[in-house]
Formats: structure tokens, C-alpha cells, sequence
């Protein structure tokens, strides 16, 4: 009678794919994706992203149809789902001065953003000129710049109006911009910078609230 093969003990089974519910399952896709994407951008493969979710491609396509489904659901996971509603009625809270509102929604916010994670899928975004760095620059513009300038206006006795032009966007993104860019110094590239990052929005801030005092004393004088 012929010997009955033993088992090899380097031998490991292999393991069992987790039983998830359909949402838990999308959510762990979603995180590989954002891991996969901070690492390499957004030309990650679908294949690598299943392996690192632990599923196979097809499964993964079942959740996500196109890999452009699954940049969608990264931009809500990294961008939208960061975003607390607070901050929408703490920006336009008159009852504080213009200084204080956005210092400390500059400070809270900032704690959100300065994530290596976060940076890096940002800055892959912007190399790309993927649809996502366009979905998070239209949020930036709409839900922190714009009311920004309204409410400076108001702050500077001038007419309570919702439209703002472009050309008057462009100092608060250079300031906003610049804080992202400090952001990047610090947390990804390591540069040796400053560590109070309070001063740091505070510095900022006075830079654009001088600008616009000035040019409207400008204008006032003009006319």
C-alpha cells in the first residue's frame, strides 16, 4: 500500500476571503484605492488595488464598473467626507470679526488637510490634471475664497453682494495656495520650516486682509 503524502509544513492555506457586507466591502476597495494612489497617483492599476483590498479584479468591478467610478468615490472619501458642515455657518458668522472666523476655520481645517495622505493625492491630482483636482478646486472656491470675499466686503462697509468676479479670487487661492504649499514643506517633503502652524494662517490671513484694506483705500481715494 502506497504511503500516504505528508504534508509540506512550509505549506500555508490559503486565506479566506472575509465575508462583508456590500457596503463595508465597497469601503475597504475605496481605502486600497486611496493607499494605491497616494503612493503611485492615479495611474494605479485596478489589479493592484483589488490585490491590496484582498479581492479579486472582477469582484472589484462589480462595486466600481470603471476605474473613473472608483476616482469618484477616492474624491468623497478624501475631500468631501473631510469636510465638516460646522465650518459652512462658522465662516459666515458675523457676529466675529472676519480675522477670527477664518483663523480658527483655517486651524481646524488644516488639521484635515496636513495628511501625508491627503497631500499626495492632492499634488498626484494636480500632475494628472485629473476631473478630481477639479471637483476639489471648485469646493475650495465656492465654500471657503468666495465667502472669504463676501465677507470682507461686508467687513469693509461695502455692498453685500453674492457674485464675486474672478480677478477677485485670485489673492485669497495665492493665500490658500500658499498654506498648502507650507502644508507640503512641512509634512512631505520635510523641509525644515516653522512648526506654529497657527502663526502661519495668522501671517496669511494678514497679508490678504492688508490687501484689501488698502485697495479699497485706494479706490476711496481715487474717487
Amino acid at each position: 500500500m502506497a504511503n500516504k503524502p505528508q504534508p509540506n509544513p512550509s505549506d500555508k492555506p490559503t486565506a479566506r476571503r472575509r465575508r462583508l457586507s456590500r457596503d463595508a466591502r465597497k469601503e475597504e476597495i475605496v481605502l486600497a484605492a486611496v493607499e494605491l494612489f497616494s503612493e503611485t497617483g492615479f495611474d494605479g492599476s485596478t489589479r493592484d488595488i483589488a490585490q491590496r483590498a484582498g479581492i479579486t479584479q472582477p469582484l472589484l468591478y462589480r462595486y466600481f464598473p470603471s476605474k473613473e467610478d472608483l476616482i469618484e468615490a477616492v474624491y468623497e472619501k478624501v475631500y468631501l467626507d473631510r469636510w465638516d458642515p460646522r465650518w459652512d455657518a462658522m465662516l459666515v458668522d458675523r457676529s466675529f470679526p472676519v480675522k477670527e472666523r477664518f483663523q480658527a476655520f483655517y486651524e481646524e481645517y488644516t488639521q484635515t488637510v496636513y495628511d501625508p495622505v491627503w497631500l499626495r493625492i492632492s499634488s498626484f491630482a494636480a500632475l494628472r490634471n485629473a476631473q478630481i483636482h477639479d471637483w476639489y478646486n471648485h469646493v475650495v472656491q465656492e465654500m471657503i475664497l468666495k465667502p472669504l470675499v463676501r465677507e470682507r466686503r461686508v467687513e469693509l462697509g461695502m455692498a453685500d453682494e453674492f457674485l464675486v468676479a474672478r480677478d477677485a479670487l485670485e489673492a485669497p487661492w495665492l493665500m490658500h495656495g500658499g498654506l498648502l504649499d507650507y502644508g507640503m514643506r512641512r509634512f512631505i517633503l520635510k523641509i525644515d520650516v516653522s512648526d506654529d502652524t497657527s502663526a502661519i494662517i495668522s501671517q496669511a490671513l494678514d497679508m490678504y486682509l492688508m490687501l484689501t484694506q488698502s485697495k479699497m483705500e485706494a479706490a476711496q481715494a481715487y474717487t
